[in-house]
């Protein structure tokens, strides 16, 4: 999933910022991670402290993946990875997974943003401990002495690797390479990414796509709660409807309180089969451990339609479906450091004590997730808030907005909050789809006319409504499918 780009130290032209540079960036052919087609990678090099124009130098990785055909647009689509933390390479398989048709006839641009991917990594390696033998205490603390041991093993000022900051070296990456408008697919906290980089540089921007919508108003982790205890409670209300799901289990929401009311402080033991292994392995699971891990399971519709089987099992102590699960999503490639980075200056720096106090009583997560974030923040280092946040960003680039029904961090009501941002938009739901809807149905189709005709005439997203959830899994050998199930 990864692609790079060769270049040059960049002029400096003023004590404010690194200029694009004049020269046009080189390339060369390379292949990355997770995608068979050869593609061209570069690096652009910038100073870290893009304001004292001096100092420690970072390289930018990057990659074009070029039109299939030669007689291609000039305005490239440029792909904005999530997290934040996660590096725009890694987001090469997506390129045919959605955007084949844009593909056809327009290079797609992925960038490692700093302190992502290859940018100069502001990633923490990876522990070696159980945290299943843990005490929530006991994490806490875990955690920020392991925090600590990687900002000092980081060569970096972790200060200066704000959204801003990035997308003034995703500006010069793109003028670099030549090219006087591009199209910008956010996802997640891509999002947020092109809401910032289409007020910072509209004159830039054609088009922009935005999926599963991360609005200023939308102050990471505050909302988590009460976003996806409305997902859960459209998960209960949807198997109650499906007649296979609620015959197998008829009591799935009391159940699921009753489990979470049955947790002691200290948390419970279980007893799993390590799945590398085959060995039996005692576990000690906390009421959060069991909350976030079924939070991260709704992000998927095809997890989460095991979820009914999570619960039976937990009646008996068991979780073997739960571990499972959250395995299954495997490394999804973040850099914590550079999210944290991002969060604790940005979004948890504009959460009010009260704010949390209100918001952790609004779903079955609590305040667990808040907890996490503000324990890292309490270590890592923070600068003051981005200028660009106290500006009134609007916007009337033509803007594709696209929101998941069931999403469990990124609901449609924030993409309506979208639309007042960018004022030129059409905001489309997914029917029974979850976090991310590009790869959904009709909508790889609606974004590549989108693209091609560079406005919001005639797109019509009633196909989406056509989305059904996956039939829930009644037992472990699959789901079974109702014959009254509308």
């Amino acid at each position: 999933m990864k692609l790079y780009f060769i270049l040059a130290v960049l002029t400096l032209l003023t004590s404010q910022h690194f200029a694009a540079s004049k020269e046009p960036l080189k390339l060369e052919r390379c292949h990355i991670e997770n995608y068979s087609q050869e593609v061209l990678c570069g690096s652009h090099t910038v100073f870290e402290d893009r304001v004292a124009a001096s100092g420690r130098t970072i390289d930018i990785k990057f990659a074009v993946v070029p039109s299939v055909t030669d007689a291609k647009e000039l305005d490239p689509l440029v792909i904005l990875a999530g997290g934040p933390g996660q590096g725009g390479r890694a987001m090469a398989p997506f390129v045919n997974i959605a955007f084949s048709e844009v593909h056809e006839n327009r290079d797609i641009i992925l960038i490692d943003q700093r302190g992502m991917g290859d940018s100069n990594s502001l990633a923490c390696a990876e522990p070696e401990i159980n945290i299943f033998t843990m005490t929530e205490d006991e994490k806490a603390e875990f955690s920020r002495d392991y925090l600590k041991k990687c900002l000092a093993n980081l060569d970096a000022d972790v200060t200066k690797y704000n959204q801003d900051i990035a997308n003034q070296d995703i500006h010069e990456i793109i003028s670099g390479l030549g090219y006087d408008q591009v199209n910008l697919y956010g996802v997640s906290w891509g999002t947020r990414s092109a809401l910032l980089y289409a007020n910072q540089f509209p004159e830039q921007v054609r088009t922009v796509i935005m999926d599963g919508n991360a609005p200023l108003d939308n102050r990471v982790p505050l909302f988590s709660a009460q976003d996806s205890q409305r997902a859960m409670d459209a998960l209960f209300k949807d198997c109650k409807k499906e007649q296979a799901c609620n015959k197998a289990f008829p009591r799935l929401e009391q159940d699921f309180y009753d489990i979470l009311a049955s947790f002691p402080e200290a948390g419970k033991t279980a007893t799993v089969i390590d799945a590398t292994t085959g060995k039996s392995e005692e576990i000690l699971l906390s009421l959060e451990s069991f909350t976030n891990s079924i939070f991260g399971i709704l992000y998927i519709p095809e997890f989460s339609r095991l979820i009914p089987i999570v619960i039976e099992q937990a009646k008996e102590n068991n979780y073997q479906t739960l571990l499972g699960l959250s395995a299954a999503f495997g490394d999804p490639g973040i850099s914590i450091g550079a999210q944290l980075s991002i969060l604790c200056s940005e979004d948890l720096s504009r959460i009010s004590d009260f704010e949390i106090e209100q918001a952790n009583t609004k779903g079955f997560i609590g305040n667990s997730f808040i907890n996490t974030f503000k324990n890292s923040c309490s270590v890592w280092p923070k600068t003051p808030l981005p200028a660009i946040y106290s500006q009134s960003l609007k916007s009337e680039i033509p803007t594709l907005i696209l929101s998941g029904e069931i999403d469990p961090i990124t609901p449609p009501y924030w993409g309506d909050k979208m639309t007042e941002y960018m004022t030129n938009s059409m905001h489309l739901v997914a029917a029974n789809t979850g976090h991310n809807v590009a790869p959904k149905g009709c909508a790889a189709d609606l974004m590549a006319q989108f693209i091609s005709q560079g406005n919001l005439n005639d797109i019509d997203g009633s196909c989406l409504d056509a989305l059904k959830r996956p039939t829930f899994f009644i037992d472990a050998s699959g789901p079974t499918r109702s014959m009254n199930n509308d």
